[in-house]
């Protein structure tokens, strides 16, 4: 008995060795029916020649591009935010919200937002005077980016104790992170709802800052003539502008569905696109796949 429990197992080894899934290169074409310069709008199409079992669509648009695949992290790009502020109540005291960066957050807590090396960008934005919504143009952050640690950005509202200007409210509208890259096209990095924004209130806690709408809008209620002084934050997560997700294709086709004969999609913005078709087949033991690549350009 103890030869058979020793002769089954090394049996069903060598058979699985001797029985590899393997699987054929895929004999898949793709031609572009039109082209290769459109107008924004126009519909693209490719037919397809061939089978292949798995089909995933690469645009060629920022976030869809086969040759970033596999990229994570980029050197070169410009760090930028954009924000939108209104300021209401009735308040005076217009310098009270600033624009801070650091890049030496020890701890995600108020010893750690009173310790850290803070920055003031304020003068580098349009920030609102009135109630009127107002954009902050596009901030540049090359300048306090260190290399190797992320950035953390943040809203400082300080209401000062007095008999005749109101520290008044402000609401934040909008904000976002992107790395610009040469060509223009912008990374995301962060949006006002993935901020993961963390609130301190270091003097005063009857003022603070609220987030609502899913995280979408903050606001701050800066309180009446003489109101005690007020230090209120609302800080990043930490942002890196170096680190990016790998760009993904759409699967269009998988061994379970139907075979297509074609595929369409519509370019909106103008600029230079390289496509990409994957076409691919599998098993748990093989892989083989081929690259079908053509460039347009929309205008």
């Amino acid at each position: 008995m103890k030869f058979l429990n020793t002769f089954i197992p090394l049996m069903i080894i060598l058979f699985s060795c001797e029985y590899r899934l393997e699987v054929d290169a895929p004999d898949f074409d793709v031609k572009l029916q039109a082209g290769p310069v459109y107008k924004t709008g126009d519909t693209v199409r490719f037919a397809f020649t061939g089978y292949a079992g798995n089909i995933t669509f690469y645009s060629g648009l920022p976030g869809a591009d086969y040759e970033f695949r596999n990229r994570t992290e980029i050197k070169d790009g410009v760090p930028q935010i954009e924000l939108v502020t209104q300021y209401g109540g009735g308040g005076t005291q217009l310098g009270s919200l600033r624009l801070m960066v650091t890049a030496d957050l020890a701890s995600m807590d108020s010893a750690g937002v009173v310790n850290a090396t803070w920055t003031d960008i304020t003068e580098k934005a349009d920030i609102a005077s009135n109630t009127t919504i107002t954009p902050s143009g596009v901030l540049d952050l090359s300048g306090y980016i260190d290399p190797g640690k992320p950035l953390y950005f943040g809203f400082k509202f300080i209401g000062e104790t007095s008999d005749t200007h109101i520290p008044g409210n402000w609401i934040i509208h909008d904000f976002v992170a992107n790395t610009v890259m040469d060509d223009g096209n912008a990374l995301p990095v962060v949006t006002m709802p993935s901020a993961s924004w963390s609130t301190f209130s270091i003097l005063n806690d009857a003022s603070q800052w609220i987030l609502r709408n899913n995280n979408t809008q903050a606001y701050i209620i800066g309180g009446g003539f003489n109101a005690p002084q007020s230090e209120d934050w609302m800080i990043t997560k930490a942002l890196n502008f170096t680190k990016v997700p790998p760009d993904t294709g759409l699967p269009i086709q998988n061994i379970g569905s139907n075979a297509l004969e074609g595929y369409e999609f519509v370019y909106n913005t103008p600029g230079t696109y390289t496509v990409t078709f994957m076409g691919s087949n599998y098993t748990v033991d093989d892989h083989k796949e081929v690259i079908r690549q053509f460039t347009i350009t929309v205008e």
